[in-house]
């Protein structure tokens, strides 16, 4: 038994309710290691990597609609909903780093199309670490303050960047907000001109305290170009 990443993310389009259900499903394959693994034979003419960052691409769809309701939810229950929604995505990181590092698939190898249960360990990893990506970077202040606190979260997050960002499945745009997320949570060297837009209320905070900052920097200079009176 293990939970469907899928109906997962399905559950999020419907963030009316506060809470998760933790769907399971049965899989012959669940505990099967490497020299179990059902091979499929596979027409070579069928794009299956392309297949799959097409259905990733609805998922990405699914997580904006889910972000959007959140925001509508109240601060009280978006807090609780907050903490069992990062409770899941580490669950089911968790379960894809386990899989794919028993069974020793690389990031750069070709696209798992004849293992069912690396391709929903795949869809574990990519849809998960976009996700978390989606709700860090909309509500940063918790997810920073959750990260910072939670040093085998971040562990865990630095292997899902390392290895989702090398496998070529994110989008562009995806890929950039993933990049966005490293940096806010320090995976990766924060760029000089780090900023995140996502979060409205932090990032208009931000713009009023650099404009502030500019207007006292203008005074003083104003004040330095003044004459000084005589003695």
């Amino acid at each position: 038994m293990r939970r469907s990443s899928s109906i997962f993310l399905l559950l999020l389009v419907t963030v009316a309710i506060a809470k998760i259900d933790h769907v399971k499903e049965k899989t012959s394959e669940s505990h099967g290691d490497a020299t179990k693994l059902k091979a499929k034979e596979a027409p070579e003419h069928i794009n299956h990597k392309k297949m799959f960052t097409e259905n990733f691409k609805k998922r990405r769809a699914e997580h904006k609609a889910a972000i959007e309701s959140i925001k509508g939810i109240g601060k009280d229950k978006t807090r609780l909903f907050l903490e069992d929604l990062l409770k899941n995505i580490k669950n089911l990181l968790n379960e894809s780093r386990e899989t794919i590092e028993r069974i020793a698939h690389l990031a750069e190898s070709p696209f798992p199309h004849d293992s069912d249960l690396l391709k929903d360990a795949f869809s574990k990893l990519h849809e998960n670490t976009a996700l978390f990506t989606d709700l860090s970077l909309a509500f940063s202040k918790f997810f920073e303050t959750k990260v910072q606190k939670d040093r085998k979260l971040k562990t865990l997050l630095v292997w899902a960047y390392n290895y989702s960002i090398k496998t070529g499945v994110f989008d562009v745009d995806t890929e950039k907000k993933v990049n966005l997320m490293a940096q806010q949570h320090e995976l990766i060297e924060k760029d000089q001109k780090y900023f995140n837009a996502y979060d409205k209320e932090c990032a208009k905070k931000e713009l009023e305290a650099e404009d502030a900052e500019r207007k006292r920097s203008k005074s003083k200079k104003a004040e330095r170009k003044q004459p000084k009176g005589e003695l």
